[in-house]
């Protein structure tokens, strides 16, 4: 039978609390300094992990949102791209419309000018053809009967002169040179007689008594041509169609 020892007993139960107190002191509370440590490592870790899928989750609705926003503004840009395309393609268009439309009526007004320039050089050139026909002919019905009878048309316009025209006639008879001559043009001869009238009536329309020389002018066609000085008194063929032609020629 095994005797048991109390010595041994309390040896082995000195040894066991000396190991535990070596093992506390410097393998137990280094290894537990070492998972606290280990611990707030990955703790320290998983937060830092946290903040950046915090931060990558922030840049990535950031970019998001700038995505969004970007396609907004190219959208929004767009637009007013295609609403300026289409004001100056109406511009344009409305341009081009009014351009044509001011050829048109340039041309419009061109083209009545050249008609009317035509129509008026048909007229000339009709009224250039019945002023000779009608020379032709008055030329052919000229004769010093019908010079008589202007005559006496003439000296009773002279009776009859409007009081500007008679005015007219005393002045320019007042600024002559003293004995200077008054110049009568006929288209045939005058006889003595019709000179000495005319004198007389050329004298009484002007005031004051006047020197005639009369001289024949074939050109008058028919009838005579006073000259006073600045005035002149027409009572002929040739000076009344020059008259008409003048009228046509501006009309």
């Amino acid at each position: 039978m095994m005797q048991f020892d109390w010595t041994t007993f309390i040896l082995e139960i000195l040894n066991f609390l000396v190991l535990v107190w070596i093992l506390q002191r410097f393998l137990y509370r280094p290894v537990l300094a070492m998972l606290d440590a280990r611990q707030q490592r990955i703790k320290d870790e998983t937060e830092q992990a946290a903040q950046l899928r915090n931060e990558a989750e922030a840049l990535r609705q950031q970019y998001e949102q700038r995505l969004t926003d970007w396609n907004q503004q190219q959208e929004t840009s767009r637009r007013q791209l295609d609403e300026e395309l289409a004001q100056l393609r109406n511009t344009a268009t409305e341009t081009l419309k009014q351009t044509l439309a001011d050829e048109e009526a340039k041309l419009r007004v061109r083209n009545q000018t050249l008609i009317a320039a035509r129509e008026a050089a048909l007229i000339r050139e009709a009224a250039g053809a019945a002023y000779g026909q009608a020379a032709a002919m008055l030329q052919r019905l000229a004769s010093p009967q019908l010079t008589q009878r202007v005559v006496e048309v003439f000296l009773q316009d002279l009776l009859n002169m409007p009081d500007s025209e008679q005015a007219a006639l005393r002045k320019a008879a007042a600024m002559l040179i003293a004995a200077s001559a008054v110049e009568v043009l006929s288209a045939h001869p005058l006889s003595e007689a019709d000179q000495a009238r005319v004198s007389a009536a050329l004298s009484g329309a002007a005031g004051q008594t006047l020197q005639l020389r009369f001289k024949e002018d074939p050109a008058l066609i028919a009838g005579l041509r006073a000259i006073v000085g600045e005035c002149q008194l027409h009572a002929n063929l040739a000076d009344e169609l020059a008259f008409f032609r003048r009228q046509a020629n501006h009309g």
